[in-house]
């Protein structure tokens, strides 16, 4: 059965893909076909996401105004 009959009946989430490399030809979700690598790359890249802008918002922070009388940092409401 073709990949494209495999994915009409099943869905992207079915087994309609094949790994290459591999001794048997049982296809696979798509998740399981690409691997492992894949899912751990897209956490590397939310976790730097996350890190970044952490960053960007200490870095705002930063560059708050302060307050002349008291000394204050300025808050988004003042």
């Amino acid at each position: 059965m073709a990949m494209v009959q495999k994915l009409r009946e099943h869905g992207p989430v079915g087994p309609a893909f094949w790994r290459f490399g591999r001794d048997h030809r049982q296809p696979q979700p798509l998740l399981d076909a690409i691997g492992d690598a894949y899912l751990a790359r897209r956490q590397v890249a939310r976790e730097e996401q996350r890190r970044r802008a952490e960053r960007e918002a200490a870095q705002r922070e930063a560059r708050r105004p302060a307050c002349a009388d008291c000394g204050k940092k300025l808050t988004d409401a003042r």
